[in-house]
C-alpha cells in the first residue's frame, strides 16, 4: 500500500516581469527559501523533481539538466516533468508518487519559469505549440485559441462579461496583500477591465496574465519522515491528471474534460464525495479569468455555466463561502508559467496551516484543491490536500518572506550594462505530413476535403489520421465531405503574435466540417466582424486551382454560405471556384 505523504516546507521567489535572475538563480533561490521554512539541510534531500515550461523558452535543449545544479540535483536521483502550464502541479504529483512508492522519503519539487529571454515576445516559442502542418501556416497567435474557447463558453451559457470580469478584479485585488506579486491592484474595478485594449475578441487587456519570471519550491517527505520535520504537516490527499486529445478543434470547448477526469482521479483517492461542500479553499489555474471559472466547473465545484454566478455574487471571495485564488492567482501574482502552477500548491500549504497572512481566508479551512492547464487545451492536473490535524497557528505569519529574491529590470536596464546576452537560432526545420495528412492535403490541392472513416465509434475524422485515438485502432477508409460548415466559435484579433497592433483585424473560427465529426481552424473572409456568429453556415473559398501546393492555405479563407445550404455540392464548388476531384476510396 502507497505511504501517506505531506507537504513540509515551501519557498518562492518574486513573480517579476523580467528577472536579472538567471533560471538557475531562481531554482536556488526558491529551494533554498523552501528548505529554510522547514529548517532542513539539502543532505536531507533523496531525490529532486523539476518541471519548466518549453525549452523555446530559453533556447536551452536539455533544459532540465541545465537547471539541475540550481535545483539541488547535484549528485542526486532528478527528474523534469513537463506536459505545459499543468506542469507546476503535476512536479508535485510526481514528487507525491516518488516518496508514496517508497523510492524516497524527502523529495524537493521546482519549478522554475523565465519567459522573458524569448525575443521579442515569449509567442514567438508558443506558436510551436500549433500543428505544424494545419495551423502554423495560418499565422495563429496564441491569444486566438483562448478566445476561441472563450466565446464558445460565453455564448453556449449565455454569460455576461462583467460576471468574467469579476474574477479578474477580485484576483487583482487579492494580489495586493501578496508579498511576491507582480500585478496587485487594491482599487482595480470592473470597468477598468472593460475598459482596456480588446486584443482578440472577447480578450481583453486585463482579462490576461502577462509575462512573468519566477520560481518555487516545495519540500515533500513521507509521513514518518514529515513527523520528525515538522508538527504541522499538510497532507497530499489524492492527486489526478488527465489528457485530452491534441485535436482540440474537434472537442466541444464549453467544458473541460480533462479537468473533471483528473478532479475525478483525485478526489476518489482524497475520498471526496460532496467537492462543494468537502473543499474549503480552491486554487484553479487562471491565466485568463473566464479560465479560473472553467476549471471551478471542471473541478466539480459548480454545476456547468453557474460559476460566473458565484463570481457575481462573491462567493469565490477570500471572505466568500468558497474562497478561489485567495493568493492572487495568475491574474494578480503573474504567470511564469511552471512556477505559477507550483505556486498553487505553496498557497494551499500555508493556507491550512493559517500561514498566509494578509490573504488567509477566514475559519480553519481543513482541505483545498489546486489545479494546472496547459499544453493545447488539453491537460488537467489535479492536487487535493488537507490537514487532517489540530487546527492552524493563530500566529499569522507573512509567507513567503516580504523580501523576496527577483530583480525586475526594463526594458533599457535588460539592454544595458546588465551583461544581457542575445542570440538567434538559426536552425530550420522540414516536416514530413504523414500518411493521413498527406492525403488530407493532396486532397486540398484536388478541391477536396477528405476525412477517415472509423466503423467502431462511427465517427468520420476531419482532419483524417490513420488511427482512431478513442479506440485505438486503425481508420477504415476514406471519406470525401462537404466544403461547408458551421462556425463552432470565432474571435476578432486586434494584435499580431508579438503584441503589435494590426492594421485589419485578424477573423480565425473553428469550422465544424458538414458530413463529418470534426473540423479545423482556420479564416473568415467577406465578412464585416459584427456580423460574425456562433451557428453561423460557412462554405470554403479555395484558391485558383494554379495557386494550390497542397497546404491549409489552398483554401483561401471560409465566407457565409451563399444560397441555398441544401444546394448541390457541384453548385457550391463553381461558387467557391473549386473544380471536381478524382477517386476518394
Amino acid at each position: 500500500m502507497a505511504r501517506r505523504v505531506a507537504v513540509v516546507g515551501a519557498g518562492m521567489t518574486r513573480f517579476v516581469r523580467r528577472a536579472q535572475e538567471t533560471g538557475k538563480e531562481l531554482a536556488w533561490e526558491a529551494s533554498r527559501e523552501a528548505l529554510a521554512s522547514c529548517e532542513l539541510p539539502l543532505d536531507r534531500i533523496d531525490a529532486v523533481c523539476l518541471t519548466s515550461a518549453p525549452d523555446a523558452f530559453d533556447g536551452v535543449h536539455m533544459k532540465g539538466e541545465y537547471l539541475s545544479d540550481g535545483a539541488g540535483a547535484f549528485g542526486r536521483p532528478f527528474i523534469r516533468t513537463y506536459v505545459g502550464g499543468g506542469s507546476g502541479v503535476f512536479t508535485a504529483i510526481q514528487a507525491f508518487y516518488t516518496v508514496a512508492s517508497g523510492m524516497a522519503d524527502v523529495v524537493l519539487a521546482v519549478a522554475e519559469e523565465k519567459m522573458s529571454s524569448t525575443q521579442p515576445h515569449p509567442q514567438g516559442a508558443f506558436l510551436t505549440i500549433f500543428d505544424n502542418i494545419l495551423e502554423r501556416p495560418l499565422g495563429p497567435n496564441l491569444l486566438w485559441i483562448f478566445a476561441l474557447e472563450m466565446n464558445r463558453y460565453m455564448t453556449v451559457h449565455g454569460i455576461d462579461k462583467r460576471d468574467i470580469a469579476a474574477v479578474a478584479v477580485k484576483n487583482k485585488r487579492n494580489a495586493a496583500d501578496h508579498p511576491a506579486a507582480l500585478l496587485g491592484q487594491a482599487d482595480i474595478t470592473i470597468e477598468d477591465v472593460l475598459a482596456s485594449e480588446t486584443l482578440a475578441w472577447p480578450v481583453q487587456r486585463l482579462d490576461v496574465s502577462p509575462i512573468s519570471d519566477g520560481a518555487v519550491a516545495i519540500v515533500v517527505a513521507s509521513e514518518e519522515a514529515a513527523r520528525q520535520i515538522t508538527s504541522d504537516p499538510v497532507w497530499i490527499q489524492g492527486v489526478g491528471w488527465n489528457l485530452d486529445t491534441a485535436y482540440w478543434t474537434n472537442r466541444d470547448l464549453v467544458f473541460p474534460d480533462y479537468v473533471a477526469n483528473a478532479a475525478r482521479m483525485a478526489y476518489g483517492m482524497a475520498g471526496v464525495t460532496e467537492p462543494r461542500k468537502q473543499i474549503h479553499v480552491a486554487e484553479p489555474y487562471d491565466p485568463f479569468d473566464y479560465k479560473e471559472l472553467h476549471h471551478l466547473e471542471g473541478l466539480l465545484l459548480f454545476d456547468k455555466g453557474k460559476a460566473p454566478e458565484a463570481a457575481r455574487d462573491g462567493v469565490l471571495d477570500r471572505k466568500g463561502d468558497l474562497p478561489s485564488c485567495p493568493s492572487g492567482g495568475l491574474l494578480g501574482v503573474g504567470n511564469p508559467i511552471a512556477a505559477a502552477g507550483l505556486m498553487k500548491i505553496a498557497e494551499l500549504f500555508w493556507q491550512l496551516r493559517g500561514e498566509a497572512g494578509a490573504r488567509q481566508v477566514p475559519g480553519t479551512p481543513e482541505r483545498g484543491v489546486a489545479q494546472a492547464w496547459g499544453d493545447l487545451m488539453q491537460v488537467g492536473t489535479v492536487v487535493v490536500m488537507g490537514r487532517e490535524g489540530p487546527p492552524a497557528t493563530a500566529t499569522q505569519l507573512e509567507t513567503p518572506p516580504a523580501a523576496t529574491p527577483g530583480t525586475s529590470l526594463s526594458d533599457a536596464e535588460f539592454r544595458s550594462a546588465t551583461g544581457a546576452v542575445e542570440d538567434e537560432i538559426g536552425a530550420r526545420y522540414a516536416w514530413d505530413a504523414g500518411v493521413a495528412i498527406g492525403r488530407f492535403l493532396d486532397g486540398l490541392r484536388q478541391g477536396k476535403i477528405l476525412g477517415r472513416e472509423c466503423r467502431v465509434c462511427h465517427r468520420v475524422l476531419v482532419p483524417p489520421r490513420m488511427f482512431c485515438e478513442r479506440d485505438f485502432r486503425g481508420t477504415d477508409a476514406w471519406v470525401q465531405v462537404e466544403h461547408t460548415g458551421v462556425v463552432q466559435t470565432f474571435s476578432i484579433c486586434n494584435v499580431r503574435w508579438d503584441m503589435q497592433p494590426l492594421d485589419e483585424p485578424e477573423l480565425p473560427a473553428v469550422i465544424a466540417i458538414d458530413g463529418s465529426d470534426g473540423g479545423f481552424l482556420h479564416t473568415l473572409g467577406e465578412v464585416e466582424p459584427d456580423e460574425i456568429r456562433i451557428g453561423m453556415k460557412v462554405e470554403a473559398v479555395w484558391k485558383p486551382v494554379g495557386e494550390r501546393s497542397g497546404s491549409i492555405l489552398d483554401i483561401a479563407y471560409f465566407r457565409p454560405l451563399r444560397g441555398d445550404p441544401r444546394g448541390s455540392r457541384s453548385e457550391r464548388e463553381r461558387a467557391s471556384g473549386s473544380l471536381p476531384g478524382g477517386d476518394v476510396s
